[in-house]
């Protein structure tokens, strides 16, 4: 190899990778230190850049709206005008979906937890009499089992005792909690601007990225970059739009089927059976957890009810509504959508379940373009005779 300068310049980088990959081996915890500490001072703009990808989204069909309704209009309400009020718009609608979903849910929170408190005699009694009923069993068959006395004093005195004793873990916890939830309640109106920013300017950005990209690496490579990001894009776009469709589905039929077996909280339950809903697969157990834990204050076989009625409702969506919106929406079959959803629910958590689909998809797509482009090449190539 000629040691030019070109040469001299890519082995010093080679070095510089070397030494910087070794004490990245050997000093695993503070680099993950530094890393963590990289990511959380980005966290913002990295929140920001997905809320606006995600409204981007809505922003289109409001455009699209705007278009409709004032294609007669002078030029300045489709020029000018178009985009600060479409913003404005969208990110309302944003903000007003985020905010009744919280004023629906709080209040039966609120309601659940006053029904918790004034229902506790009746659960220590019912406790209390199911206690007697096994004692009953057991000693029929030989087997003494230790009387347990329980009533409400001593249910508020236990609980009076263990706020005493751990109140000090009790508050530090609930500081904590407080801190955490004021930290990314900063983290997302910071987000939620640098979105509006990004919005407001989207085409001058996309032009700018577009012309460095292509000014720091080859044409060829570059051309072949940005047909990876519009794939990419397109995936990502098709999930989102998907996977919100396949939510509002399942949340519509969970109100329906709650009101038909009359269930209580069902429009709040729904909504979060909807909400959850956005993490593939799984997310609407989750839901179910959350819904039982409001319906069991209320009645215990309610509580069943609408554990069996989800179940049943999340096999007919885990196996025919889902892979069939959101496989359909990505281009990917539906087994496809499971894998995705499974390997990268077990090797990510929440985050590959949500990434998994839409990276797949990608996959999916580019080993489609590469095997296109094979049969051409192949069909030149001599066939060897066959020998005995």
């Amino acid at each position: 190899m000629e040691l030019n300068k070109r040469n001299f310049k890519c082995i010093l980088l080679l070095v510089l990778c070397a030494i910087l990959l070794y004490w990245g081996l050997n000093n695993l915890s503070a680099l993950s230190a530094v890393v963590d500490s990289f990511f959380s001072l980005l966290a913002p703009l990295l929140l920001g850049i997905c809320v606006a990808y995600v409204v981007n989204l809505l922003l289109k069909v409001v455009e699209r709206l705007w278009d409709k309704a004032l294609a007669k209009a002078p030029d300045i309400w489709r020029g000018k005008l178009k985009r600060p009020i479409c913003l404005t718009l969208t990110m309302l609608l944003f903000l007003g979906i985020i905010f009744a979903i919280i004023f629906i849910l709080i209040p039966r929170l609120e309601e659940a937890g006053a029904t918790l408190v004034a229902n506790v005699p009746v659960y220590v009694d019912q406790l209390q009499s199911w206690w007697n009923g096994v004692i009953a069993f057991a000693a029929e068959r030989g087997v003494t089992l230790p009387e347990l006395s329980m009533n409400a004093d001593n249910a508020t005195k236990v609980l009076k005792d263990f706020l005493t004793n751990n109140g000090g873990n009790v508050v530090n916890t609930t500081l904590d909690i407080t801190t955490s939830i004021l930290g990314a309640l900063v983290n997302f109106l910071l987000a939620l601007v640098f979105s509006v920013y990004l919005l407001a300017q989207k085409e001058k950005l996309l032009a700018q990225s577009k012309r460095l990209l292509l000014a720091a690496i080859p044409q060829k490579a570059g051309k072949r970059t940005m047909h990876i990001l519009k794939i990419t894009n397109n995936a990502f776009s098709s999930f989102v739009t998907g996977q919100v469709t396949e939510a509002f589905i399942l949340g519509t039929l969970c109100c329906m089927g709650m009101l038909i077996l009359r269930l209580p909280y069902a429009l709040p339950v729904s909504v979060i059976i909807c909400f959850t809903s956005l993490i593939p697969i799984f997310g609407a157990w989750i839901g179910a957890a959350t819904g039982a834990f409001l319906i069991v204050f209320v009645s215990p076989i309610k509580a069943l009810t609408f554990l069996i009625f989800l179940l049943i409702l999340q096999q007919v969506e885990g196996n025919l509504i889902y892979p069939r919106v959101v496989g359909k929406s990505v281009g990917l079959p539906g087994l496809w959508v499971l894998a995705a959803v499974t390997i990268g629910g077990g090797a990510f958590g929440i985050a590959g379940m949500l990434l998994g689909v839409p990276i797949c998809s990608v996959v999916y797509v580019l080993v489609q373009d590469f095997v296109r482009s094979r049969p051409a090449e192949d069909d030149e190539k001599p066939v060897p005779p066959e020998t005995e």
